[in-house]
């Protein structure tokens, strides 16, 4: 117990520190300028009250290059994402939307999503066999529920009535009958015609009590599962077809997504509003580009540094080549 409330006073000491590390994150740039002039005021304290004017020189030349660093690296990324008006050329993403827009979407279909990316990625998730696992403990009722099958096993039933099933079915039954259903014909006991519409009918009560018969509902489950087993069978004639199938259907997916990434990229970015679009990119990279601004404080406080000690060098060059002599 002792122990769960020592780490829960270090956990809760620790989320002071933690915000703060997150906020030194989200505005770095902002903190390096600010550190930037109050450098730089700093040094004018110093050349105004102090003694030491060859330091304070040294912090304002400083101080000087990394403000004007860090304000042109905060103009330069104004510019990129705002438009003002005293910014000559300003609002580089909102100016040049269309380009930004064209370039995006070709990029994402031609090099990071193109359709012979698509399709080997189809072909390498092996769908017939993820299907074959699916079917195989795959239960009838999780794919479609008893309402939607009545409806369905209704939709079939009302085709079963079709006059063209009838006929065709009467067509097969005359052309591959056995031979006592050839012999009963001729003897006029039965016909074709009325054995078909007998066949149709057993088949329409079959199917719209399906959805409340138990036995056959397990029939059909098993025999799904057992599907589910060819599939996954290497020399199964079901799972040979399916793969004929597939490769159709993957074919036919990728050349009818060609051109399709792109237009559907390019649209919806065209319903974005030039906002959007400048905070949806801002709020992604704002951060990372913060670094530009820290380093051109950073680097404008070193490069003032190596001015002002060129400076003191040329302006004190006679007395330090005396004092090397």
């Amino acid at each position: 117990m002792r122990l769960f409330k020592h780490r829960h006073a270090i956990e809760a000491g620790s989320c002071p520190q933690r915000r703060l590390v997150v906020f030194i994150e989200q505005h770095k740039g902002d903190l390096t300028l600010a550190l930037s002039a109050v450098f730089y005021l700093s040094s004018w304290m110093v050349l105004r009250l102090s003694v030491w004017q060859t330091a304070g020189a040294l912090m304002r030349s400083m101080g000087e290059a990394a403000l004007v660093g860090g304000l042109c690296d905060y103009i330069a990324l104004k510019m990129i994402f705002e438009r003002r008006w005293y910014l000559p050329n300003s609002g580089v993403l909102p100016r040049n939307r269309q380009k930004l827009i064209e370039g995006i979407s070709s990029t994402i279909e031609k090099e990071w999503l193109t359709p012979k990316m698509i399709e080997d990625k189809l072909r390498d998730l092996d769908l017939v066999k993820r299907l074959g696992r699916y079917l195989e403990e795959v239960s009838l009722e999780s794919i479609i529920d008893r309402t939607h099958l009545a409806g369905l096993c209704q939709s079939i039933a009302h085709y079963v009535e079709s006059p063209e099933l009838l006929d065709f079915l009467e067509e097969r039954l005359e052309a591959s009958a056995p031979r006592s259903i050839r012999v009963a014909n001729a003897l006029g006991i039965v016909t074709y015609r009325k054995l078909s519409i007998r066949v149709l009918r057993e088949l329409q009560e079959l199917l719209l009590g399906l959805p409340t018969n138990a036995d056959l509902i397990e029939a059909l489950e098993e025999r799904i599962h057992s599907v589910g087993e060819e599939l996954q069978q290497r020399d199964s004639a079901t799972r040979a077809a399916a793969y004929r199938i597939m490769d159709t259907l993957v074919e036919n997916a990728v050349i009818a997504s060609r051109g399709q990434i792109a237009l559907l990229v390019k649209e919806k970015m065209m319903s974005l509003s030039d906002e959007e679009i400048r905070r949806q990119i801002e709020t992604r990279t704002r951060t990372h580009l913060d670094w530009i601004r820290v380093n051109g404080g950073i680097f404008g406080a070193f490069f003032g540094a190596m001015f002002g000690l060129l400076n003191y060098v040329v302006a004190h060059s006679a007395a330090l080549i005396a004092l090397v002599r």
